[in-house]
């Protein structure tokens, strides 16, 4: 080997990467403090702290309510804060939402759950809650929960800036340009997001082809019997900001194929799972007979997308819309005398 190409492996490569890593350490330092803007989910963390608006009813989902009514008004100006998102934000991400909105705001009257019965036994990877929710997160206290929940989820924290380029350098920099871009144009106090349109519960349907073998393969997972002691301890973590701000709490089940319904409810699956919730909840707040949106219109597995989780279509999505704002606006409008009478009163749908 000549004496040139040993200077090269042995002195100036070396050297070269040992400069670039320094110079992408900084660069991370320099972008520690960065508020990260990257995605909806991003922005929902900020906007929960900044809407003037004091909301009567909170609305807690994954995406199958997200994507539903995302685009519909699901109630009167004011009346529900939608802050539904999605099974990777999860209910660590929505309870720490509903945290950051109570730090500013006054206590809504409610606060509704629509998640699926299997996000109450769904355990995310370590990986993706770092992803969604650690750097979105970044408070004191919220780190230290999730450090509680997930051990280890800081410890990417110690790796060289030059190994995780895209989360420590990329993405708060493209993060500092869009806070910058917004300061530049002096908006008002951002708002959490409602829709406009009017959802016809009505409105015309198409039909989805499933494939025969997802929906066995779903009839046979039915409702998996995982323990997640996370979601029992968010589950109290409500329950005590409920009794701390003075809201009661609401569960709903979201659409689902009829096919998967029936066949839990002929195991007796749901029932284990509400008396599960029940136990859980049972200390510091009262749940109320958990509404079943599938009671109130049939959901074929012809109105699910291949993946038989989200409605398939506009007019599966505004169908489901117009009773959840109707469920929503029942509860907000109820008054103290009536709070004892049970669910609302939905009529099922033909």
């Amino acid at each position: 080997m000549s004496h040139a190409w040993k200077r090269f492996l042995f002195i100036r490569l070396p050297t070269a990467v040992l400069g670039i890593a320094l110079l992408a350490q900084t660069l991370a330092w320099s972008l520690s403090g960065v508020t990260m803007r990257r995605n909806r989910t991003d922005e929902l963390a900020l906007t929960v702290l900044s809407d003037p608006t004091n909301y009567r009813v909170i609305l807690l989902g994954d995406s199958i309510t997200r994507n539903a009514t995302a685009r519909f008004a699901l109630g009167v100006p004011g009346q529900v804060g939608n802050l539904a998102t999605h099974a990777h934000f999860g209910m660590p991400g929505e309870i720490l939402l509903l945290q950051r909105y109570l730090r500013t705001h006054a206590a809504p009257q409610y606060v509704v759950l629509a998640f699926a019965p299997v996000m109450y036994r769904q355990i995310s990877d370590i990986r993706l809650v770092r992803y969604t929710l650690w750097h979105t997160f970044r408070g004191p206290d919220e780190q230290d929960f999730l450090r509680s929940q997930y051990p280890g989820i800081d410890s990417r924290d110690w790796l060289p800036a030059a190994a995780d380029v895209q989360v420590r350098i990329v993405e708060p920099v493209f993060s500092l340009l869009k806070s910058h871009y917004l300061r530049l144009r002096q908006r008002g106090p951002d708002r959490i997001g409602s829709g406009s349109d009017e959802p016809n519960p009505n409105a015309p349907t198409d039909a989805s082809r499933p494939m025969p073998a997802a929906v066995e393969r779903a009839l046979a997972e039915g409702l998996r019997n995982v323990d997640a002691p996370i979601n029992a301890v968010l589950l109290r973590r409500l329950c005590q900001l409920g009794q701390d701000h003075g809201f009661r709490i609401k569960i709903a089940w979201p659409p689902m194929p009829s096919e998967l319904e029936n066949l839990l409810v002929g195991r007796g699956a749901l029932t284990q799972l509400t008396e599960e919730l029940n136990t859980i909840m049972s200390t510091g707040c009262h749940v109320d007979e958990i509404f079943d949106f599938n009671r109130v219109r049939t959901y074929p597995a012809t109105s699910f997308h291949l993946d038989l989780i989200h409605l398939f279509g506009d007019g599966w999505e505004q169908r489901y819309a117009s009773d959840l704002r109707r469920y929503l606006n029942e509860i907000a409008d109820r008054s103290s005398s009536s709070e004892a009478s049970g669910a609302p009163g939905l009529t099922r749908a033909r």
